[in-house]
């Protein structure tokens, strides 16, 4: 079934193969990755500008050659392009690589020989893209583990501003990085496209604080944590990404107008979540608008491997997952065989209540947060559910919630669900309201 969607600046025509997916086809997937940076720069998103003095417009980096040395001679809007090949940089013991303004890093991967960047002893990030001022993440925080604690007398309040304008990277393999495999944190304009990461124990692709983004054609897998998590940010686009093996496939927490599109999320504990976190409510004090379509999500039964955070208590086998998000839709995915839940939506404090989160004692929970917790006005329409919920395990503690579909709210709040195909369902209000 062909269908279009709209990102800023381009309307670009999809196509849905439910049974063969692009990760099945890697030259394919390759030239879609290509055509899609065309795309990017051609629309504007990325804008080219003049050399500045004594540094480089364009360069191109081979096996033997520091990628690092080369991102700090380009200029503003320079690009970086790097040949197939092993890389292990070592000018920085937490970051393999260090991104602090706008360029182009592009790996000339092929399906034979690719641009593959290893952890080279005791890295933390495989590749962080961070304004300079906060370029020394061990100087706030004592571990870049979930949920990133930081040191005594550091002030948790970040900026609000994206600072580092126009980044694409493309064609590049992060292995084996001991927390993060891509991490941004204030970006205005970004693409992440044929980017892939494997082992990396926190998160595979992770933007903060950042907006106007693509995350592409890209895969994760073997997190303990979550493949990509899109966190504080607003108006980005997740298409045609294969997650994997992940605590979380893919999440979006604190964050407004985000499509996640044609994803497929397979063999994680949690295939989506979307999540309104108490603990970012004074970055971004909403979730809400954030579009689930079209994508496939099956077979996530993994056991729960997190550790540290909420994320930890939520029970595993679950599909698609919304946690006090507002105004959003879910349309069109194929959901099939999570033995707890196919599609499920909670009010937050709902969801924690008993555990060591629960909204009366935790102290991240404020009067504010409190009043908006509750999952509200948000829309589920043409999904396909199949065998979901059939096999929840007895100590559970969700399993009496267990179906294609749970609605575990205190109210009807206005969320609502129509034409979707399914077996079995369980709502706290007894019914599924219908949408109007």
């Amino acid at each position: 079934m062909a269908r279009r969607a709209s990102y800023p600046g381009i309307a670009v025509g999809e196509q849905i193969a439910e049974e063969t997916l692009f990760m099945k086809d890697p030259v394919r997937t390759r030239r879609h990755a290509a055509w899609a940076l065309v795309i990017y720069v051609g629309f504007g998103w990325v804008k080219p500008v003049a050399a500045e003095t004594g540094s480089l417009l364009l360069q191109t980096v081979s096996p033997g050659q520091s990628i690092q040395a080369a991102i700090n001679k380009a200029t503003e809007g320079g690009w970086i392009f790097v040949q197939p090949g092993t890389y292990q940089e070592t000018s920085d013991p937490t970051n393999g690589l260090n991104i602090s303004r706008g360029v182009h890093l592009v790996g000339l991967s092929t399906s034979t020989a690719k641009v593959v960047i290893k952890n080279s002893g005791g890295q933390r990030n495989g590749i962080a893209a961070v304004p300079a001022a906060h370029a020394n993440c061990m100087s706030c925080h004592s571990d870049l583990a979930p949920p990133f604690p930081l040191l005594p007398g550091v002030n948790k309040t970040v900026p609000a501003q994206p600072v580092i304008n126009n980044l694409s990277i493309s064609g590049i393999t992060l292995q084996n990085f001991a927390n993060n495999g891509l991490f941004t944190s204030n970006v205005n304009g970004f693409a992440f496209i044929d980017v892939h990461v494997v082992g990396s124990k926190s998160y595979g692709i992770f933007p903060t604080l950042s907006q106007n983004g693509l995350i592409s054609f890209s895969s994760v897998s073997g997190t303990d944590d979550t493949g990509i998590w899109i966190e504080t940010s607003q108006n980005v686009t997740a298409t045609n990404n294969l997650v994997e093996d992940n605590v979380v496939g893919v999440e979006v927490s604190n964050s407004q107008d985000i499509l996640l599109a044609d994803n497929e999320s397979r063999g994680n504990s949690i295939g989506v979540a979307v999540i309104f976190l108490p603990g970012l409510f004074a970055s971004r004090p909403d979730t809400k608008r954030i579009t689930v379509r079209g994508n496939h999500v099956h077979d996530n039964n993994k056991a729960n491997t997190a550790s540290g955070s909420i994320l930890a208590t939520i029970p595993a086998s679950l599909g698609i997952v919304y946690f006090g998000s507002d105004d959003s839709l879910i349309t069109a995915n194929v959901v099939e065989n999570n033995n707890l839940s196919g599609i499920a939506i909670a009010d937050y404090c709902l969801a924690v209540a008993g555990g060591p989160f629960d909204c009366s004692t935790d102290p991240a929970i404020t009067p504010g947060f409190v009043a908006d917790n509750g999952a509200s006005n948000n829309r589920v329409t043409l999904n396909r559910l199949s065998n979901n919920g059939k096999n929840p395990g007895v100590s559970n503690p969700f399993a009496f919630a267990a179906g294609d579909i749970s609605l575990l709210t205190a109210a009807d709040n206005g969320n609502c669900f129509t034409d979707n195909t399914f077996a079995s369902f369980f709502s706290t209000l007894g019914i599924l309201p219908k949408c109007h």
